[in-house]
């Protein structure tokens, strides 16, 4: 407390020869923190009286010299243990009179927060920990120095205490068939589409709604708690790990819980979770939209890991007639949509430390040239090299991965759009194109995905993909989008389209760059084959390639998971 100086807080000798902590007060009055006779029995006495579950956490509201800690550990082998103190002077002076190891594994010191500081570390830990019960343990002679402190704590805790909230969030998963699931809803990529599927399929949806920016791991873990006693979701279902801490604690939390969880990957998982390891909890199934990153992901931790990949949603993406204007706004004989990756490449060679960007340099165009793997890539780099990306932080190596990854998708998508040079070829993507390249294309702004980007697809008489790096075989949205529209693609040969279209018929492929030319000349003059493979395409989409497909197949694998 701010009235309080280091000079009022006195270590004196008890009768019985333990130290004890006397405070002074401005008038001259004192109060003794410990038995001023003997203030280990007197611990040991109030310990005695004491009553805890040890499946819960023990709170402790006031430290003084630690006498009452030493023996709650000692009755409390393996409690969790929270010593909240008002005084930092208190806690160094304890932690100095070495009476209780301060540092012993298992015990949290909340030192000089304010109350509301308190509140919000306990609640965190609890939530750590699925929940559990709370007990207090009040110092009555620290607490009673200084009440307007410890008051507010106590009063909260005691409610908390008679509320038995853990019970409430375990329950039966998946009992009957219309399911009740948990989105998490943070304005990211495919959140939308697994709603409008789920809905589609006719369960019931509850949307987690936050903001990164502006809210921590504590703010998600108290709307994830209300989300399960509103509603008491079968599952949750994230993208990416969207709102998911680098510490692990939303994991941990619902682990604690038995809360199936889904993750979505449409994103390279070795950058994202590489440094999330405490995010590997059984609880979690992870699906990728690309099935070279499945055994990554199992050998970071992940024991359920599954391939899904992308689709699209063809209440969005289907024919229509385009109008006059429409077409004068988004017709084109070529037409691609996508960024050119020179400002996003720029900010992560930004964050890397000088020596490794040369590196990038070194390894982007062969990676781009053959479309490489990060790992495959880093083959080329010699000892010294080697050592100086391995001794970096983890957070530093990743940093560097996604920056390469970034420069080489740059380099293969300027090379691929250098072929269509020749041809009326229209870019909707960032300001970095204007950069890149000369008068002879047609750069326009970015396109709406839901609204203006299915018009695009419909006014384009051949759409071109080339697809990022990060995509080691697995294809992107547009190879389903375009299609759905009943509209031609001219795509890169990843290696998981095989399986998901009948090449030549249901879609077109260069495997080499030198290809497009050719291929795009050809489906230019010969409208009917081009609008025959286009309609095929559609067919395909629409009975196999749906989010309603893909959200079908992800219920199927919890369902028989988490059961």
């Amino acid at each position: 407390m701010k009235h309080v100086r280091r000079e009022m807080i006195h270590v004196v000798p008890a009768r019985s020869g333990a130290l004890t902590l006397k405070l002074s007060s401005p008038d001259g009055g004192s109060r003794a923190i410990h038995s001023l006779y003997d203030p280990e029995a007197e611990a040991e006495a109030l310990v005695n009286a004491s009553r805890f579950d040890e499946e819960g956490i023990l709170v402790v509201l006031g430290l003084g010299l630690g006498y009452h800690l030493k023996k709650l550990i000692e009755k409390y082998p393996d409690a969790c243990i929270v010593v909240v103190e008002a005084l930092e002077e208190i806690y160094e002076i304890a932690k100095s009179e070495k009476g209780v190891d301060l540092l012993r594994e298992g015990i949290e010191f909340i030192v000089a927060a304010s109350p509301r500081e308190v509140l919000e570390r306990i609640t965190k830990i609890q939530l750590e920990r699925g929940m559990p019960p709370i007990g207090v343990f009040n110092l009555s002679s620290a607490t009673g120095a200084f009440p307007e402190y410890y008051r507010p704590i106590a009063a909260r805790l005691t409610a908390a205490a008679s509320f038995r909230l853990w019970e409430r969030l375990r329950y039966r998963k998946f009992k009957t068939p219309v399911l009740k699931v948990a989105v998490m809803d943070f304005d990211y990529f495919l959140t939308l589409e697994i709603e409008r599927a789920l809905r589609g399929l006719g369960h019931r949806v509850y949307r987690i709604k936050g903001d990164l920016k502006r809210e921590k791991a504590a703010d998600i873990l108290t709307k994830v708690v209300k989300a399960v006693l509103d509603i008491k979701p079968d599952f949750l279902i994230a993208v990416n790990h969207i709102a998911f801490d680098e510490e692990g604690v939303v994991s941990s939390f619902l682990h604690s819980i038995e809360m199936p969880v889904a993750v979505w990957y449409v994103d390279s998982p070795t950058i994202i979770v590489k440094a999330f390891k405490g995010n590997a909890t059984p609880n979690t199934a992870v699906f990728v939209w690309d099935r070279t990153y499945i055994e990554d992901l199992r050998a970071m931790g992940f024991e359920s890991v599954h391939y899904l990949p992308l689709a699209t949603d063809e209440t969005v993406f289907f024919p229509r007639d385009v109008t006059r204007e429409e077409m004068e706004t988004y017709g084109a004989e070529t037409g691609f949509i996508g960024n050119s990756m020179v400002r996003s490449t720029e900010e992560y060679m930004e964050r890397l430390p000088l020596p490794l960007r040369p590196l990038v340099e070194k390894l982007a165009r062969p990676m781009s040239e053959g479309r490489q793997r990060f790992n495959d890539a880093l083959r080329t780099l010699d000892e010294r090299e080697l050592e100086m990306l391995d001794s970096s932080p983890e957070k530093t190596r990743s940093d560097f991965e996604t920056a390469l990854l970034r420069k080489a998708t740059f380099l293969y998508r300027l090379s691929c759009i250098g072929y269509l040079s020749s041809f009326n070829t229209v870019i909707h993507g960032d300001r970095g194109w204007r950069k890149i390249l000369n008068g002879n294309y047609i750069i326009r702004p970015r396109l709406n995905y839901y609204t203006e980007l299915p018009v695009f697809y419909n006014a384009c008489r051949i759409n071109f993909n080339a697809t990022s790096l990060q995509m080691r075989e697995a294809v992107n949205q547009r190879v389903f989008d375009v299609p759905a529209c009943g509209a031609f693609l001219l795509t890169d040969h990843q290696g998981a389209i095989e399986e998901l279209f009948e090449v030549g018929e249901e879609v077109i492929t260069y495997r080499e760059r030198g290809e497009i030319p050719e291929l795009v000349r050809f489906y230019l003059r010969n409208r009917g084959q081009r609008e025959a493979v286009a309609g095929r395409g559609r067919e395909r989409v629409l009975g196999e390639h749906t989010y309603r497909r893909r959200i079908e197949r992800m219920i199927q694998v919890m369902r028989k998971i988490y059961r």
